[in-house]
């Protein structure tokens, strides 16, 4: 009875934890929901340096929208843990939302693995990825075939000529591939490729050479460091580099005039869009019909270096144009003459203080809420104005 007994509570166990595994949500929303209940908790799913652990590290950036952040994060649990369904699929969301064509690409195979993988994530993927976002992932096919039937697989497709070779870079760059790795001639290449696609061609040159000392046969980097060199009007420097590129791929002379040139309007407008246009100053109207009334003088002072605000503005008094030809200076500091030529806008003081104070020049404008009348000094000016 005794091994019976203990037969029955082992199968009941055995039950129970089936039960249990088979209530435990799979979906992707609970699976996260999951491992933030056990960081709050301390549970062992998030423990340190666990798979759970770098799993929300990389949630945290998707859902912060570092996009790039989390595309490195899921990589690198997907690298160690191949099989995780829900780091597949996140990894390839943080793909997709970069909007890069050549990241796109890795992410369709990540979705059929994550969906192959976790077949409740289909329903997901359909909800994330409409159709105008990314097309479905094809499913495996099974043959029906036996095995010794079924047709040969077709051979990888190797890239070539000079579209295949920028088109094999960028997907190597969005990837993460060997290609464009560091120290690759392609790491140097790609970011020359960059910048030849923006008519930034001074820069692309430069790219193209480094590319150039790690792999001086390369026919296509060859080839873009001509046309980048021609596009500045560099066409004698170009052909050494142009010959080397016909030399590995005869193909290229054929679209080399073409290349120059729309690369030599992409230089010019990218020059032109350069150059800085300045407004020249508004032109300084004097003259015309005087507005009487008081007007108050302040000078502008500098504070010296490194002084905020730079400038400080010093009340000096004021003067009051009559429409009789006199002035006056302050409430009671003194009167005094004065003549204004309404066509060049110069007062002159003919008495009294202002006459006295030995000005250079006064000018009028009439401007538009206040009339300025400037009063130059030696090595200074008074600003006058007077509200309408």
């Amino acid at each position: 009875m005794g091994s019976k007994l203990k037969l029955l509570v082992a199968g009941a166990l055995m039950l129970c934890m089936a039960q249990l595994y088979a209530q435990q949500p799979n979906d992707l929303d609970a699976y996260i929901k999951r491992l933030r209940h056990s960081l709050a908790t301390g549970g062992s799913e998030t423990a340190f340096m666990s798979v759970g652990s770098d799993f929300l590290y990389a949630q945290d950036y998707l859902e912060a929208g570092n996009y790039s952040s989390a595309e490195y994060s899921f990589a690198s649990i997907v690298r160690a843990h191949p099989e995780h369904a829900f780091a597949n699929y996140q990894y390839a969301v943080s793909l997709m939302k970069q909007k890069d064509p050549e990241k796109a690409k890795l992410a369709q195979q990540l979705f059929q693995k994550a969906i192959e993988l976790e077949p409740s994530l289909k329903a997901r993927y359909e909800k994330d990825m409409p159709a105008k976002v990314a097309a479905e992932p094809k499913k495996p096919v099974t043959p029906n075939k036996p095995p010794a039937e079924a047709a040969p697989a077709k051979p990888e497709t190797i890239a070539t000529g000079l579209d295949a070779y920028i088109s094999q870079l960028k997907h190597s760059y969005a990837t993460g591939g060997k290609e464009t790795q560091m120290f690759a001639p392609g790491q140097e290449a790609i970011q020359g490729i960059l910048y030849y696609e923006k008519g930034e061609y001074s820069s692309a040159e430069t790219r193209f050479s480094l590319s150039l000392s790690v792999d001086p046969e390369n026919p296509y980097a060859n080839y873009l460091k001509a046309v980048s060199l021609a596009a500045q009007g560099k066409e004698a420097e170009a052909k050494t580099y142009y010959q080397k590129a016909v030399a590995g791929d005869k193909a290229l002379a054929a679209r080399y005039k073409g290349d120059v040139a729309s690369g030599k309007a992409k230089w010019n407008k990218l020059q032109a869009s350069k150059v800085v246009k300045t407004t020249p100053a508004k032109k300084v109207t004097y003259g015309g019909a005087l507005v009487y009334g008081n007007y108050a003088c302040d000078q502008s002072v500098w504070n010296g270096p490194n002084v905020s605000p730079a400038y400080r503005y010093d009340y000096k008094g004021y003067f009051a144009l009559k429409k009789d030809g006199t002035y006056r200076w302050l409430d009671d500091g003194g009167t005094g003459k004065y003549s204004y030529n309404a066509k060049t806008g110069v007062i002159t003081w003919l008495s009294g203080p202002m006459k006295g104070k030995g000005p250079k020049a006064s000018k009028y404008q009439k401007g538009t809420t206040v009339a300025q009348v400037t009063v130059e000094f030696n090595g200074f000016s008074w600003n006058c104005g007077c509200n309408k």
